[in-house]
């Protein structure tokens, strides 16, 4: 039976590794810390890319890794008849603007992803990237405040490595079930990320403040989700999309640490 995203978090969030001990948190270095207002101007959507819509990519084993720059606008409306078909408990309403899955034995997925939309979009944009064998390098650049809100979860087995926009706000969850990680956080991003809370392989932070947002309505801003599968043998990295890549996963070493 197809299960949703929500679903798979949910199981392995029971699943016990065969060390109970928390990984290292592990800051970045202080080289990103020294940038300067200029060189953290965000990046700007290429040209050369046309902006699509419930972009669905599937790779199956044996074939190389997702790799590449998409540009995602949430109001661009494409035909159902040209739409994957919904996995169970997901509706129209739901259904994800970008589902990457890279299957075992490809090498996980690297990708550029550009946010476009205004205001007026009267959804959240709703991102799942999974790697069941492999890494996850996701760069996430949205340079206008004016935008629908960004919703990603992003779970793997090995290497997590996100690279969240300036304008992100909102809550961040790592669920980091591997007893041979860390969690590397950027300068920059921890100078503005308020701790949580700590507890049973799950780190809960906000980025930002969460003014408006009370126990009696939902949350309507930005959101990520990250799950390191308990065989996981990398880190989960945080950071700004404007700072130098902090991560090679292919190689499995920090480049700025």
């Amino acid at each position: 039976m197809p299960t949703t995203p929500e679903s798979r978090l949910k199981d392995r969030a029971t699943t016990t590794p065969e060390n109970d001990s928390p990984p290292a948190y592990v800051p970045l270095g202080s080289q990103a810390a020294t940038m300067s207002e200029q060189q953290l101007a965000p990046p700007t959507p290429p040209v050369t890319v046309k902006p699509t819509n419930f972009l669905f990519v599937k790779r199956d084993s044996g074939r190389t890794g997702i790799m590449g720059t998409y540009v995602i606008d949430p109001r661009i409306k494409v035909p159902q008849s040209m739409l994957p078909p919904l996995a169970e408990g997901q509706s129209e309403a739901t259904r994800q603007n970008v589902f990457l899955h890279a299957d075992d034995g490809c090498t996980g997925i690297n990708v550029d992803l550009f946010v476009l939309g205004d205001a007026n979009t009267k959804r959240s944009l709703n991102m799942f990237l999974e790697s069941t064998n492999g890494y996850i390098t996701a760069r996430l650049h949205a340079a206008s405040t004016a935008r629908p809100p960004i919703h990603i979860t992003a779970e793997a087995t090995h290497s997590i490595s996100l690279h969240l926009p300036r304008t992100f706000r909102g809550p961040v969850t790592v669920r980091n079930y591997s007893k041979r990680s860390s969690i590397r956080i950027s300068e920059h991003l921890k100078a503005g990320m308020m701790p949580l809370s700590e507890a049973n392989h799950t780190w809960r932070y906000f980025v930002g403040t969460p003014e408006g947002w009370t126990d009696e309505s939902k949350w309507a801003g930005d959101e990520v989700t990250v799950c390191l599968n308990y065989r996981g043998s990398g880190d989960v990295t945080l950071q700004y999309d404007v700072e130098p890549r902090a991560a090679d996963p292919s190689k499995g070493r920090c480049l700025v640490c």
